[in-house]
């Protein structure tokens, strides 16, 4: 990911410089979907691995009748 956005940035300094040519500007916006797509999936991994759970007044957690769920012994 860090090559990535190293690339992207090279651009973004050549074109504060100049005109990016066709070539560099196709090239820019591979990097910047491929940047997306990982970003995507990153994001996705970490969503998929939140569990939400439901607590009463005091931080128990609870069920979905309201009951207090015992830990694990």
């Amino acid at each position: 990911m860090e090559d990535i956005i190293k690339k992207i940035n090279e651009f973004t300094k050549i074109a504060r410089k100049r005109e990016l040519t066709e070539e560099e500007k196709k090239e820019r916006e591979k990097y910047r979907k491929l940047y997306i797509e990982k970003f995507k999936t990153s994001m996705r991994g970490h969503l998929d691995s939140i569990k939400v759970m439901r607590v009463d007044d005091n931080g128990n957690p609870i069920d979905k009748d309201g009951k207090v769920i015992e830990p694990d012994a």
